[in-house]
């Protein structure tokens, strides 16, 4: 997947499972192999069977595959040969060097680091899969190929000691990324060629991450009912609930901040800006879903989001798009400086740079909030002295501020710097190695030069000229769509954004409705009287909060849910197509959460329908090889053991067994 990070870059073409990891507290290594008839010893045919686990992508995703995902396990050695290809087809020639040193000029790296190498230690310590868009083939990275010649019982030794149930919900994860490659391109060569922003790749790397993790997560439940028959509807609702759904969130949050997603000889800035995606990706996906189901994740699929901050803030993703200023940059400067690399950082880089810089995540966080666009270029001259400029556009003047306060005290505080002129306007530095700066402040405009050359901030009033700020056209469309008295109005206003249009009363309080292409969605009382959103496949309701009742259906996945009073109390239902298995249905109803009756159906066709408890007043089972009905624990039972073709017959008083009797079995 072609991925540019805003900071260290992680290399084009692959898409890895990270962020899951960290937050499952490890990075499994792959299945074990059979490297028997192999063309290389490095990358062999995966010896295990994705069909399950692609159909449980399938139906998770509302999606089919179009052509199948070939797997391969591959060694250490021939990971750090992925990682660093990668890097070499993204930066031929000099041009690795120039980015390594631009990165470095911005602080984002400690000089003399290795872009190939961090990049490929960073994948052996953390990577436990990718997914390839080049070559649309996934690979498992393995532990022990290529450093030994251990026999095939020890590969499978070394395999049995890890959790199936972490490896099959890792590659689920790469699954996804396939899938969703086959719809949506993850390698887009028109945003290449027009030269996108890299802040603009990297949101859409948080796209899919998040989309791929979210899938990941409800994959849980069918796991579990493959290993417990009856789980997944317990688990589909303990994961789906408000509770849960928040701790996700809380939790996935983390990720990036997490000293697990730290990795020895790695810049903190790569490793954090590797597991960003999985952090605000996640979040952003799942409350997408959880709002407008798969219809909103696929239309957001569709009008891809233009920077991490529309990620980061998910109301700047479509209801009112936050659209960032296009700043451009002469190629050739005046004084004789020549353009030899650019990048743009945008809200996550912001973030990570002030918060590696100041050592708290949390801090960077904050400073980098109100950004509204940037570019940084560094020039060189002839003579090989360097220039940075670095411009960026906030949606307040405090928020510029906050930033520029921000890069003072980087600078000071990492570098040394002197201030040697400070006004409201402009604010000069000196570094002990000779390295000079200035900071210029223009409303929410703010610049900053750097440069080696002892008086190369001469022409700082001469490059300010040469630098453009536009706003993008869409603001001028949306302008024109959304007259200020309509759109403020107290008692009816309209505001109208591409295909998405909010109408309120009473500025929301009295009634809200939401529009666009694939659906609408109704709130009246800020959801007091109730709550709706609907579109093609997706239908959710809830009435005073979600107290009285609510309901929720996705055709798609088949899966329906309704419940009467908080967390189901007074009465419960939840059907769902099984994953793993479309064909069969789970469900399970119930009335008081099961204390006075409950009817449960599943995966194996086993069918419970009990009164009061535990089926103390009434108990009625079925399944393929047993029947058994109860009153008060009296009545009778009969089950089939296959492996004999007998049947047994079980009579209970009050719960007591009295006796048994054997037959052969009807047919048998």
């Amino acid at each position: 997947m072609r991925v540019l990070l805003p900071c260290p870059q992680r290399p084009r073409g692959w898409s890895t499972v990270i962020g899951c990891c960290v937050w499952l507290g490890t990075a499994f290594p792959a299945l074990a192999i059979s490297a028997t008839n192999a063309a290389s010893p490095d990358k062999v045919p995966a010896s295990l069977s994705l069909a399950p686990l692609r159909t449980t992508v399938e139906t998770l995703r509302g999606k089919t595959f179009r052509q199948k995902v070939p797997a391969f396990t591959i060694s250490e050695r021939e990971l750090r040969a992925v990682v660093e290809r990668e890097v070499e087809q993204d930066y031929p020639g000099a041009k690795l060097a120039d980015y390594e040193a631009l990165m470095t000029w911005l602080g984002m790296l400690p000089p003399g680091t290795s872009l190939k190498q961090a990049n490929a230690a960073f994948a052996v310590d953390q990577v436990a899969g990718l997914y390839d868009s080049d070559t649309k083939e996934m690979y498992i990275p393995s532990l022990t190929m290529g450093k030994t010649n251990a026999p095939k019982a020890r590969a499978k030794k070394e395999a049995e000691r890890f959790s199936t149930f972490a490896d099959d919900l890792i590659l689920t994860h790469e699954l996804t990324h396939a899938l969703e490659d086959q719809y949506w391109p993850l390698d887009d060569t028109n945003a290449v060629a027009r030269r996108e922003s890299t802040d603009r790749e990297e949101a859409r790397s948080f796209l899919a991450e998040g989309s791929a993790t979210r899938i990941m997560i409800e994959a849980v439940p069918a796991q579990l009912e493959q290993d417990t028959p009856g789980a997944y509807p317990i688990a589909w609702n303990v994961m789906h609930s408000g509770l849960a759904e928040w701790l996700l969130d809380l939790a996935l949050l983390h990720v990036w901040k997490s000293p697990d997603a730290q990795v020895p000889g790695v810049p903190q800035a790569l490793a954090c800006s590797e597991a960003m995606p999985y952090s605000y990706g996640y979040v952003f996906c799942s409350g997408i879903m959880r709002d407008w189901g798969l219809d909103g994740l696929d239309y957001v699929c569709d009008h891809l989001p233009v920077s991490t901050a529309q990620i980061i803030h998910p109301a700047k993703a479509w209801q009112w798009r936050d659209l960032p200023a296009e700043i451009r940059m002469p190629t050739t400067l005046q004084g004789g400086w020549k353009e030899l690399a650019g990048d743009s950082l945008g809200e996550a880089g912001v973030s990570v740079l002030f918060g590696c810089a100041f050592k708290s995540l949390n801090r960077g966080e904050r400073l980098a909030q109100g950004w509204d666009g940037d570019r940084a270029a560094l020039y060189t001259t002839p003579e090989g002295h360097r220039l940075l400029i670095w411009a960026s556009c906030w949606e307040s003047r405090p928020a510029a501020s906050r930033f520029a306060s921000a890069w003072l005290n980087e600078r000071r505080k990492l570098h040394k710097a002197a201030l040697t002129l400070t006004s409201p306007e402009r604010t000069e530095w000196v570094e002990p190695d000779g390295r000079r700066g200035a900071l210029l402040r223009e409303d929410n405009q703010v610049l900053i030069f750097a440069t080696d050359k002892p008086d190369g901030l001469s022409n700082t009033a001469a490059w300010r000229e040469a630098i453009s700020f536009t706003q993008p056209p869409e603001e001028r469309i949306r302008a024109a769509d959304n007259p200020t008295l309509l759109r403020y109005n107290p008692l009816f206003s309209r505001q109208k954004d591409a295909d998405y249009t909010v109408t309120r009363t009473l500025g929301g309080l009295l009634s809200r409705h939401d529009r666009n292409s694939i659906g609408a969605a109704d709130c009246l009382a800020l959801g007091l009287v109730g709550d709706w959103s609907r579109t093609a496949s997706f239908n959710k309701w809830q009435l005073g909060w979600s107290l009285v009742a609510k309901h929720q259906s996705d055709t798609r996945r088949g899966v329906y849910k309704t419940a009467l009073l908080p967390w189901g109390v007074l009465y419960g239902h939840l059907s769902a197509r099984l994953p793993q298995d479309p064909a069969r249905t789970v469900s399970r109803s119930s009335l008081v959460w099961g204390l006075a009756i409950s009817r449960s159906k599943d995966s194996t066709g086993r069918t419970t329908f009990d009164v009061l408890p535990a089926g103390i007043l009434f108990k009625d089972q079925t399944s393929p090889s047993f029947t058994g009905v109860h009153v008060l624990g009296t009545g009778i039972s009969r089950s089939t053991l296959t492996s004999t073709g007998t049947a047994v017959t079980r009579y209970h008083l009050f719960g007591i067994r009295l006796w048994t009797t054997r037959s052969a079995a009807a047919g048998g």
